[in-house]
């Protein structure tokens, strides 16, 4: 009985590691993927094809492939924050590691299988048409530049409503005399 126990946890321990594993994966292709696309990396188009294919195929469910896609696409949105914040500073530097990255020498099967480049291979749970889950043509940068601005115009109706914008217009008048 103890052994039955002992492996049952065990089991559940790996079991919620690898789901953390995967969702710590998705968030970091994500913010890779938000550098990229602010910084108009050249080959954002491949990267993004591989990471979903790799967020689609990971997934050992339909609930933890949804949750994966949140924590991507969230990462994703701060990294273009983060970047569009700093005035796009940095942008070459990140583009020369972003275009170097081992994500590109992945191998993408048309059924969504990958071949890692450490030989791993994963296998999706359901055969896809990978050549359908990033469409080339879609602007995402300007889907994601128009998201950024709706955030600053909440935020700062937000603080108009709280009596904060006033106060810090009134602070910057001071700082600028």
């Amino acid at each position: 009985m103890k052994y039955v126990i002992a492996s049952l946890i065990v089991l559940m321990a790996s079991f919620s590691s690898a789901k953390a594993d995967y969702l710590e994966d998705v968030k970091n292709l994500g913010y890779i993927s938000g550098e990229g696309v602010a910084c108009n990396a050249k080959r954002y188009p491949s990267y993004e094809t591989v990471a979903r294919a790799f967020l689609i195929s990971a997934a050992r469910s339909d609930e933890e492939q949804a949750r994966g896609m949140y924590v991507y696409n969230e990462a994703k949105a701060r990294a273009y924050m983060r970047i569009s914040r700093s005035g796009y500073f940095n942008c070459d530097e990140i583009n020369e590691r972003f275009n170097k990255q081992e994500i590109f020498k992945t191998k993408l099967y048309k059924s969504g299988k990958l071949k890692m480049p450490d030989g791993k291979v994963i296998m999706p749970r359901v055969a896809y048409d990978a050549s359908k889950v990033y469409d080339k043509s879609y602007n995402e940068r300007a889907h994601l530049e128009e998201h950024f601005d709706n955030i600053l115009a909440k935020k700062r109706k937000q603080a108009q409503k709280e009596g904060i914008y006033k106060k810090i217009q009134q602070a910057e008048a001071r700082a600028n005399r």
